[in-house]
């Protein structure tokens, strides 16, 4: 049978020295940026919905729906969003096994970042809106693919470690993106600024 490598247990010490590595924390954002972008949205596309195209899912949902369940309009429209990005992570790695990790999270990004500008900056339409969101939840789920092509060829010794300290980070990444499109609401009554914001640390991590 083939030897199976066991590497070697890690330490307290370990942690704290990929936490002084600069990299580590770029992959932080990256993945801040990814996977937190994807939850974020998934969590809070509902409430999106609701709160900005109430009136054209009553329309839309007219025939089946009364304006009480439109939240059930809104929610077949987040599924579809989400679905998106869930089903197109795998997609994401064999994009970046061609191109190369950091190229693909290029486009990616720099897609995720010129949508997230248009929805914050042109009052689109609802049919217009659902696709610029399926697109950006698409987008970012590739690029969570991408990042994860990236983790092994950099931290191949140290795969196990990264992974939790990134893990953790795209925990955090989707808080504060539904934190800020909440403050976002409250304080412009709009979410343009959310949009924006979530653009600026997108192209943020473009720049790493």
């Amino acid at each position: 049978p083939a030897e199976v490598y066991t590497p070697r247990p890690k330490k307290v010490r370990d942690y704290f020295k990929l936490l002084r590595d600069k990299d580590t924390w770029w992959f932080n954002l990256f993945y801040a940026v990814s996977f937190g972008g994807f939850v974020g949205f998934a969590g809070y596309m509902k409430v999106y919905l609701m709160n900005t195209y109430q009136t054209d899912m009553v329309t839309f949902g007219s025939d089946f729906l009364n304006e009480a369940n439109v939240k059930v309009v809104a929610g077949y429209f987040g599924a579809l969003c989400i679905f998106a990005g869930a089903v197109l992570r795998p997609v994401g790695g064999a994009v970046a096994d061609k191109l190369g990790g950091v190229k693909s999270l290029y486009v990616f990004f720099g897609t995720v970042a010129l949508l997230a500008i248009i929805n914050a900056t042109v009052a689109l339409p609802f049919a217009a809106a659902i696709i610029v969101l399926f697109l950006i939840m698409a987008n970012l789920g590739m690029a969570n693919g991408a990042v994860f092509q990236l983790v092994p060829q950099r931290f191949g010794k140290d795969i196990g470690i990264m992974t939790g300290i990134i893990g953790a980070a795209g925990g955090l990444g989707g808080t504060a993106l539904i934190k800020t499109l909440g403050w976002s609401k409250g304080a412009f009554d709009g979410y343009s600024v959310g949009f924006i914001l979530f653009a600026v640390v997108v192209l943020v991590a473009i720049g790493g």
